[in-house]
């Protein structure tokens, strides 16, 4: 069974810890720049009945969702601090100037229609992501290394004008690197409405709230991507880094025992969020996440 049969199955907020039928302690870590992810969860030689069967049909349904959802977010995390750099990387925010936007009941939508096309505003996703790519290729021309471009990105919609039979409206949130570039060559290369750029604050657990920025509001979200130039972290696994014991004693005492276990065991790491203990109906142990930082 791979991890994400444990996650499925460990999805309950509160329990009992219960040893029994426990082989060991599986850790998985991703280690991305300053961060560092903890994943434990029980060796279990011989499931109980029935445990492989409501994994797998847990796989199409919520639970399956809520899951990708956040593995989409750590994701996007991961990427962050990995490939960009601290106040060399920029958050930007693209926008576009509808026509009408506050008053379009009060105008002819024939008109809002001829001045929609005039500007050349996006009337579908693949119109936006079109737009990007000339955004993106415009900046890069501009660098000095075009090479060096890395780039994460989400297109945005809403459906505020959809009353009126006009197209969503859309926006593009990304997380973008540009060699020598400032903070103005990037903004002035989108030629539409509003934009946002601000320096990419990593020191400040910035990745992990870019990503949840990015990954919001799923039902306003069409398209997540990011550069081929990407390096992506690769997890590690053990079975001897963290003993039944000490598991035992951060599912029983998350709070105290749990960051003085985890600190210990990874020296020069901090605990950067409330470690998250999940239990569950069918197995024995629970399943343990922790996200650190380096101290410097």
């Amino acid at each position: 069974m791979n991890l994400q049969d444990y996650e499925l199955l460990y999805d309950l907020p509160a329990g009992e810890y219960d040893g029994r039928g426990i082989a060991g302690i599986r850790t998985v870590t991703i280690r991305a720049g300053a961060s560092l992810e903890v994943m434990c969860h029980p060796i279990i030689r011989h499931w109980p009945e029935g445990a492989k069967r409501e994994a797998k049909s847990r796989k199409t349904g919520r639970a399956m969702e809520a899951i990708n959802a956040r593995n989409q977010t750590l994701h996007i995390m991961r990427l962050a601090e990995l490939n960009f750099h601290h106040l060399k990387a920029m958050v930007l925010t693209g926008t576009f100037e509808y026509p009408g936007e506050n008053d379009v009941g009060l105008m002819n939508i024939d008109d809002v229609w001829d001045d929609w096309r005039r500007r050349k505003l996006p009337e579908s996703v693949e119109d936006v992501r079109k737009i990007v790519r000339n955004f993106l290729g415009r900046v890069k021309r501009r660098m000095e290394d075009p090479k060096a471009l890395k780039w994460i990105l989400r297109i945005e919609e809403d459906d505020k004008l959809s009353a009126f039979g006009l197209p969503t409206r859309y926006h593009v949130h990304m997380l973008i690197e540009a060699g020598n570039l400032t903070q103005d060559d990037v903004s002035m290369q989108w030629p539409f409405g509003f934009t946002r750029c601000d320096r990419f604050d990593l020191i400040h657990d910035g990745a992990a709230r870019i990503a949840r920025y990015i990954t919001k509001n799923k039902r306003g979200g069409r398209w997540i991507s990011h550069s081929r130039n990407l390096k992506k972290p690769v997890p590690r696994v053990s079975d001897r880094k963290l003993s039944r014991r000490r598991a035992a004693k951060i599912a029983e005492d998350v709070s105290f025992m749990g960051r003085a276990i985890f600190e210990k065991l990874y020296p020069g790491y901090r605990v950067a969020e409330n470690i998250r203990v999940t239990w569950s109906d069918f197995m024995a142990g629970a399943y343990i996440y922790c996200r650190m930082r380096k101290r410097d």
